[in-house]
């Protein structure tokens, strides 16, 4: 887990972040669609899984933005390095699973090492006990797969009582258009360490790699 600290009193964001760290609810959230056409038929020709070729597509994008891998951990903002995912699954008997999947680059390695933790978390029972007085980690993401909505907007349980600047990604149903494989796309974020802006060029890095099969075949 490698980070950087922030020098607060010189960042250009200092002052929006003392003013949003200030809110009861400091979170904001954009939903919007995103274009899996092409993702979708390049899966299909080369038998890959869809869900951890967008999975994995997530992950590239996260950790080209900067400002989504910004945490807020005591009186310190970290940047850290390189961002993983945590993501819910469902098990065998239709219950939620936490599923920390590794940082891994290339889409095959990846895979491999999401399919083994996947299989693990599935077959441990979920006790939720397990998680009182556990250490939040930081260098992730928290994502969750609706597949059965084709969703406008979303949001997500959380301890409002405890700090957690940790971006929150949502993926829907995807639906066939006239304008393609349309499949919603819920992002949620800290506003004092990002806005508008920072969202915004994010999913245009989300569209622009589900437009770049090659990011799959290595």
């Amino acid at each position: 887990m490698s980070f950087s600290i922030i020098d607060l009193a010189n960042w250009k964001r200092f002052e929006h972040f003392k003013f949003y760290s200030g809110a009861t609810q400091p979170w904001f959230n954009i939903c919007a669609n995103l274009d899996a056409t092409v993702l979708m038929n390049t899966c299909k020709e080369n038998n890959l899984s869809f869900f951890h070729a967008y999975l994995y597509l997530t992950q590239v994008a996260i950790n080209q933005h900067e400002s989504f891998k910004y945490r807020i951990v005591g009186d310190e903002l970290r940047v850290y390095n390189n961002i993983s995912i945590s993501c819910t699954v469902l098990s065998d008997d239709e219950t939620m699973r936490f599923c920390d999947m590794p940082y891994v680059e290339g889409f095959s390695a990846f895979t491999t090492a999401v399919k083994a933790v996947e299989a693990k978390v599935k077959a441990t029972p979920f006790i939720a006990s397990q998680f009182v007085g556990q250490e939040m980690l930081h260098d992730v993401i928290h994502m969750s797969v609706i597949p059965w909505i084709n969703f406008t907007s979303f949001s997500n349980a959380r301890n409002t009582e405890q700090v957690d600047s940790i971006p929150k990604v949502i993926f829907g149903k995807a639906k066939q258009t006239s304008e393609g494989l349309m499949m919603p796309f819920s992002v949620e974020v800290h506003h004092g360490v990002m806005d508008g802006l920072h969202v915004g060029r994010f999913f245009e890095t989300m569209q622009t790699l589900f437009d770049q099969p090659s990011w799959l075949l290595d």
